[in-house]
């Protein structure tokens, strides 16, 4: 059995793509944000794998000739549109396969694919300027939520400019060439009504975007609006021969766009499938791939695994497979018919420690020596290898491992390490002296001796399993937990009635997504909750360092990319030293694939599963 997990390896590339992977042969993988962060949704739960999982009956599909070995089969669920402008998990998968964006975040970076290259400081293609904010307009925080600078003064602050130059070779897939005024057509269709997604968000944060002339566009923000994630401001290229005139909403109908990737849609018939083929006047490499069917089964979800089995199916996207029991995953594997490709999805599971509860009732997790043992007393590698399909591999800190900032060393501050926690325990008077298995106080500052070192556990209902996980840890260790599941409504409400917002947790336990950089803004100084700011805030800990709180500032602000990852390193290493969170696991990305299918490479930054399809292959026996 194989799980394919990415890893840096370097690899052939077109334009610089990089790729990463790296064949673990064994079955592991057991399992803020924009401003603000936002929860994560409840994850399915999965009933406990069976020897022999349930074979579950599907209709017939009528077998179709196969003129050629090279064509691939994808299955998911359909999609309503294939639209940057109306984004879903599918959508994406689909929009992927026929078009391509002017630059791609491959690996937390920027590659150019339709730009000459890609913009930055040295090239003269991006600065900044200091300009007026007058009473009255818009400008943008340090966290990067949208303000309106309600004084009376005139504020001064940076605005981002950014030049981008079209290649002048790009055409379209009826050999149309690309200019500025597909850009601009994009602009423009991004700031329709219906528009969701990251460039509905752009859009709010555009001052202007012009075409300088038929192959230059740029870009300006909102002043304050400052980010590294410049190069994908330039909004994607519409073709304007077809929709100069047409609305959103009827753009959106349009089943057979003109391309800009490696393939071309020639059919979408609603509620089967689209049949896709390469594109002429793709300027990338050549896609191997002759014809591309992207299928959408109406299944019962535990069915998906017979379409791969049978044959039906050569790959398995996100949607619907992580909605799929593992252990149908687990019967394919097991008959060497399947393996999963699988990274880190950008949210993690974490566990909050209350440093200053609303109500100033007194915790033994406001002792930083207690909160270093708890964390010592967790073991989140058992944690990730018990919860199959709904964790990824043990989190250390905030960034991601492939991130460029990550630091590998950085598990070895809260490795789990039993021995050494229940001798600092001792040491500071948490021990067992009436031999009832639980640890009470002696002699220790602010609590009657014989206080039991008893926690309580607040957590979403969807982390019951983590929470018991996280319990029989700590009892061991001679800790006794608590466990508060809260419903979610609540537990998430942003008042005062939410033990997490409100601040009335003593331990805390919910998913978070983990956008990188704005995840450090959860726990900057300014955003405790409190009942003077109407609860609003990510910083639940209530955690206050003017370290941390300059080193997050300066990933927040900054425009080179070097400079954030190391302020985002060097916050993430006092959050480790501070501990006001232990993060313990990563979400999986996942989908499944025929051991046929070949250049599969998953990266968790990019938007789409498929996001290098031109270098996508099927293995033939000879």
């Amino acid at each position: 059995m194989e799980i394919l997990v990415r890893k840096e390896n370097g690899g052939r590339t077109r334009s610089g793509k990089r790729g990463y992977r790296v064949i673990v042969a064994l079955l592991l993988l057991t399992a803020c944000a924009t401003t603000p962060p936002s929860p994560t949704p409840p994850a399915p739960t999965l009933p406990a794998p069976t020897a022999t999982p349930e074979v579950i009956a599907i209709p017939t599909w009528t077998p179709e000739p196969t003129p050629h070995p090279q064509q691939l089969v994808v299955c998911a669920t359909e999609p309503q549109y294939a639209s940057p402008f109306a984004p879903s998990q599918s959508g994406y998968d689909l929009l992927a396969l026929f078009y391509e964006e002017p630059l791609e975040r491959v690996s937390h970076r920027w590659e150019a694919r339709l730009v000459e290259r890609v913009p930055s400081v040295t090239t003269g293609d991006v600065t900044t300027r200091t300009v007026p904010v007058p009473p009255g307009a818009r400008y943008v925080d340090t966290t990067g939520a949208l303000q309106t600078n309600e004084s009376e003064e005139t504020l001064l602050l940076p605005q981002l400019v950014v030049t981008f130059t079209l290649r002048t070779d790009v055409k379209w897939s009826d050999g149309t060439l690309m200019t500025t005024d597909d850009v601009i057509l994009g602009y423009y269709l991004a700031q329709a009504p219906e528009t969701y997604g990251r460039w509905r968000d752009l859009v709010e944060r555009t001052a202007s975007f012009v075409a300088v002339n038929r192959h230059i566009a740029r870009w300006e923000g909102i002043p304050g609006y400052l980010s590294t994630d410049y190069p994908g401001f330039l909004f994607p290229p519409q073709p304007a021969h077809r929709w100069k005139d047409k609305s959103l909403a009827q753009v959106l109908e349009d089943r057979t766009p003109p391309a800009t990737g490696p393939f071309r849609i020639v059919a979408w018939e609603a509620g089967r499938e689209v049949r896709l083929e390469p594109n002429p006047y793709y300027n990338g490499t050549p896609p191997t791939l002759e014809t591309i069917i992207f299928r959408f089964p109406t299944l019962n979800p535990n069915a998906w695994g017979e379409l791969l089995l049978a044959g039906q199916c050569d790959v398995l996207l996100p949607d619907p497979v992580m909605s799929t029991d593992w252990q149908t995953w687990m019967y394919l594997l097991g008959q060497g018919q399947a393996m999963i490709w699988a990274d880190v999805d950008p949210v993690v599971v974490r566990l909050d420690f209350n440093l200053q509860p609303a109500d100033e009732r007194r915790s033994p997790v406001q002792d930083p020596q207690v909160r270093h043992a708890l964390v010592q007393c967790i073991d989140r590698t058992a944690l990730s290898e018990a919860l199959s399909g709904q964790a990824f591999v043990p989190a250390s800190g905030f960034i991601p491992p492939g991130h460029p900032a990550f630091d590998p060393g950085s598990a070895a501050q809260t490795a789990y390490d039993p021995l050494t926690a229940q001798a600092t325990l001792d040491g500071i008077g948490w021990r067992d002296e009436n031999g009832d298995g639980l640890r009470e106080a002696h002699d220790v500052p602010g609590f009657k001796d014989g206080t039991p070192l008893s926690l309580t556990l607040h957590l979403a209902p969807q982390y019951f399993v983590t929470a018991a996980h996280i319990a029989t840890n700590l009892e061991a260790c001679g800790i006794g937990v608590q466990s508060k599941p809260t419903e979610a409504q609540l537990f998430y409400a942003n008042d005062a009635v939410s033990p997490l917002f409100g601040r009335t947790y003593e331990m805390a336990l919910f998913g978070w997504r983990a956008e990188l950089p704005q995840l450090c803004g959860g726990w900057l100084s300014t955003r405790i909750p409190t009942a003077d700011n109407n609860w609003i805030g990510e910083n639940f800990s209530g955690y206050v360092s003017e370290a941390y709180d300059a080193a997050c500032l300066r990933a927040l602000t900054a425009i080179d990319i070097d400079t954030q990852d190391q302020a985002l390193h060097e916050a993430d290493a006092l959050l480790l030293q501070d501990l006001p969170t232990v993060f313990l696991t990563w979400r999986p990305f996942w989908f499944i694939a025929r051991p046929q299918v070949r250049g599969l490479r998953p990266d968790g930054s990019a938007y789409s599963t498929l996001w290098n399809s031109e270098e996508l292959y099927i293995a033939v026996e000879e």
